[in-house]
């Protein structure tokens, strides 16, 4: 489960990735060939320190204990909206 920090951790992450992406367009454009190479070393370095992020925010918690949600938990477990339970005059059953 992703902790806020590892959340912001990624943001940040891609945040500088996108800045590294504009200035390697920016070198292109300018004719700028020898700073190419070091900026695309960046990159590569960012991509795999955001997969590895990614990773660890989405692998199970200690011990491999999975939370569990239940429907009701989030509105899931009652009546289906449209069902006689929750007709009204505004709203009449289907």
């Amino acid at each position: 489960m992703a902790t806020s920090r590892e959340a912001d951790h990624a943001l940040g992450l891609e945040l500088q990735l996108e800045e590294l992406v504009e200035q390697r367009e920016r070198a292109r454009v300018q004719g700028r060939r020898e700073d190419l190479p070091a900026i695309d070393r960046e990159i590569a370095q960012l991509q795999q320190e955001l997969a590895d992020t990614a990773e660890a925010a989405t692998s199970s918690p200690a011990g491999g204990a999975v939370p569990t949600i239940r429907a009701e938990q989030v509105g899931c477990g009652g009546p289906r909206w449209g069902s006689a339970a929750h007709a009204t005059p505004e709203m009449p059953r289907r």
